[in-house]
């Protein structure tokens, strides 16, 4: 697998993974493509798109600060979930010395269950810390989150500045 900091100016692949990214996640927790490409800029925000032979595997965006990595958002194509692929970009993910913190929705129906089971499998604990994170667009809603971290569990201390890196510099690349 290849992993590639996504180019807006390859339109071919640029389109794929837009459409990826839209795809996959509701339209309250998605940036518009304006603030996303400011968020490109940011040094710290890691736009990944995973190929294979020139195919779209799934999209990794996660951000990078002092001894953190915030997953924002994980996504596989639809017709290769199920394949090891989520798994294989989450390896590549934890390759490295940072804590990994992410959020996922409460435990409300199968596929939120599934999704805390895919992440417990992967090595990521459920934190008792909740977040309401801040809607990325203005006809949106707070969301509360469940927050899960890897390698082991997150200090409060880790948690106030997760929470804190979230509402300063994230949130600043939504509308």
């Amino acid at each position: 697998m290849e992993f590639l900091k996504i180019d807006q100016t390859d339109s071919d692949r640029w389109d794929q993974v837009w459409q990826l990214y839209e795809e996959s996640f509701p339209l309250a927790e998605r940036r518009k493509e304006d603030d996303h490409l400011r968020a490109c800029n940011d040094p710290r925000f890691y736009p990944l798109s995973v190929w294979e032979d020139g195919r779209l595997i799934g999209i990794l965006f996660y951000w990078e600060w002092d001894s953190y990595r915030y997953l924002e958002y994980l996504a596989v194509s639809p017709d290769l979930k199920g394949q090891g692929y989520g798994s294989q970009i989450l390896h590549y993910l934890r390759d490295s010395n940072h804590t990994i913190i992410l959020e996922i929705d409460p435990l409300v129906n199968e596929l939120s269950v599934r999704r805390l089971q895919f992440y417990e499998k992967s090595g990521f604990t459920l934190t008792p810390y909740r977040f309401m994170h801040l809607p990325y667009r203005k006809d949106s809603e707070p969301q509360e989150l469940l927050i899960l971290s890897y390698p082991k569990m997150i200090t409060r201390k880790e948690y106030a500045d997760f929470i804190q890196f979230v509402n300063e510099s994230v949130i600043v690349y939504c509308e």
